[in-house]
């Protein structure tokens, strides 16, 4: 009896692993980077560009400077970018 419930257990060890294995990475759209972006910088949005694995925001701050804030696709970090 011991065996059995030590083999279930395995299995549904071993099952769940594979399934979040296959799960797909987080990505982030477009919506949620300009989210991101201006959280890091206040201001208002002029442009959004899409790359490979990154957006560009680009933000005039109150100050009256442009920033470009660089979210990445997979984990949402952020770097600026002054112009």
């Amino acid at each position: 009896m011991l065996r059995l419930i030590a083999a279930i257990f395995i299995t549904f060890t071993l099952s769940l692993s594979a399934a979040h294995a296959g799960s797909p990475a987080k990505v982030i759209d477009k919506k949620q980077a300009v989210t991101i972006a201006k959280e890091a910088e206040n201001g208002k949005v002029l442009k959004i560009s899409e790359q490979k694995d990154k957006f560009v925001v680009r933000i005039l701050n109150p100050k009256g400077r442009v920033i470009d804030i660089i979210v990445s696709k997979r984990t949402g970090q952020v770097e600026k970018e002054n112009n």
